[in-house]
């Protein structure tokens, strides 16, 4: 038994057991991530609740999620609903689901493609793309009419992964790829029949892809499904098998689409709010770019542009929720950790920690200066999850955010529609709910 504990006597760890939430969870159906902060509020940074027919347990503190990602990860799995249930019947064995020993053979193999001298490879796609969503934000400009900017936001990094994925030659499949992927999402639940026909043909879609590849070896293509079919394993020297590329495919689609959409989307939520923070980073906009597009040259001296796009992930990070198994018991806090428990992590959740965060729920990018991020607690804030198992993409989506940002803001104003309605909407991802809906007005720089 490993442990992280805060009660010992002579040395030994005495675990205890954690305080236990009884009463309805409705809440955890209807708002879960909700439902987690209050938790935490009201029972402190270990409870117990049930979710299933098994025990699970919420642990809120840096400490104990380096614990569990890090520090004695080898005794956590992704074998719970979320990840088995949920996520694996769409992505397979790719890299959001699978363990060990595929997981490390396929990231060694992936890995290269996000390294940041690959990187530069997608900021021209990525330009491209933002440039293509700016003229129909120009046409609703021109119109004085409303729009939903999570709609655009979906449409934009959909555009822009499926370019990545496969390059310029799918066109007229994108929006029916990405329709297909968002209502797997929506759905949720693999045993509906929706769910297995949209499924189905997805799967048509991506495997004829693969084939067409394979006829024509040698296109001189650069984007990612050209690397996953050249690249070769160390130890064999063979290539990944149809199946295999299939789910990887899928991975990337689900990871680099819906998460990114949501944090942008998000993002502007909050600039519709803090029309100051906007002048600031029109501010250095201007002094830094001068009305040409952002590159990856640029990303250094856009400082504040990069502090608003950590803070909006901090108030609204799209994987709002970590869920590991217990292999063997455990201790943490102090606590007693049942073997095969379910242990729970919450971004949503750990980023509103009063202890690290002072006023939580506030919109403030100055707490990433860097002296304050270098004073703060490690794994307090884990936008894209920590450890070996952190996002492969994080970099890439953090590349889309610092082009569409900029580009944008060069370009138009945009204002929140008061008084709308909008809900966290937390499910696989957290997505506003029914939308966003702002307003473009075009600057006359």
């Amino acid at each position: 038994m490993n442990s992280l504990s805060q009660s010992t006597n002579e040395g030994i760890p005495i675990p205890r057991k954690a305080p236990t939430f009884t009463g309805s969870a409705r809440e955890l159906v209807r708002a879960p991530h909700r439902f987690f902060l209050q938790l935490t509020r009201d029972y402190g940074d270990v409870v117990q609740y049930r979710a299933a027919p098994e025990p699970a347990f919420l642990v809120n503190h840096p400490d104990f999620a380096k614990h569990v990602l890090v520090s004695n990860g080898r005794n956590y799995n992704k074998d719970t609903y979320l990840n088995k249930y949920m996520l694996e019947s769409v992505t397979g064995q790719g890299l959001l689901t699978s363990e060990n020993p595929l997981w490390r053979k396929q990231r060694r193999l992936i890995q290269p493609a996000f390294h940041r001298h690959n990187l530069a490879n997608f900021a021209n796609l990525m330009c491209d793309a933002a440039s293509q969503m700016l003229v129909q934000i120009e046409r609703y400009a021109a119109q004085a009419e409303p729009f939903d900017i999570a709609n655009e936001m979906m449409r934009l990094t959909l555009d822009i992964v499926t370019r990545a994925l496969f390059g310029y030659n799918i066109n007229q499949q994108a929006t029916a790829i990405g329709e297909a992927v968002n209502t797997l999402i929506e759905i949720a639940k693999p045993r509906r029949r929706k769910f297995q026909e949209t499924l189905k043909y997805l799967d048509e879609v991506v495997f004829s892809i693969i084939d067409q590849r394979r006829q024509e070896p040698g296109n001189g293509r650069h984007d990612l499904l050209d690397m996953l079919l050249q690249a070769r394993y160390e130890e064999t020297g063979e290539r990944m098998r149809d199946r295999q590329i299939r789910d990887e495919v899928m991975s990337l689609l689900i990871a680099g689409h819906e998460t990114t959409a949501n944090t942008l989307s998000w993002m502007w939520y909050l600039l519709g709010q803090h029309p100051a923070v906007v002048e600031q980073v029109e501010a250095e906009l201007a002094r830094v770019l001068n009305g040409r597009f952002p590159t990856l040259a640029d990303f250094p001296n856009l400082i504040y542009t990069n502090k608003v796009i950590k803070e909006s992930m901090r108030l609204y990070p799209s994987a709002w929720s970590i869920s590991r198994r217990a292999l063997e018991a455990d201790i943490i806090g102090g606590y007693h950790i049942p073997a095969r428990s379910i242990v729970a992590l919450s971004p949503y959740t750990l980023h509103r920690h009063p202890a690290f965060w002072p006023n939580p729920e506030q919109f403030d990018p100055e707490r990433f200066t860097p002296e304050q991020e270098a004073n703060r607690r490690h794994f307090a804030y884990i936008p894209f999850g920590g450890g070996t198992r952190k996002c492969i993409g994080d970099q890439f989506a953090l590349m889309e955010s610092m082009i569409v940002l900029p580009m944008t803001l060069q370009r138009f104003r945009l204002c929140l529609i008061l008084n709308q309605p909008i809900e966290e909407h937390a499910l696989v991802t957290l997505r506003p709910k029914p939308g966003i809906l702002m307003t473009a007005a075009k600057r006359h720089l």
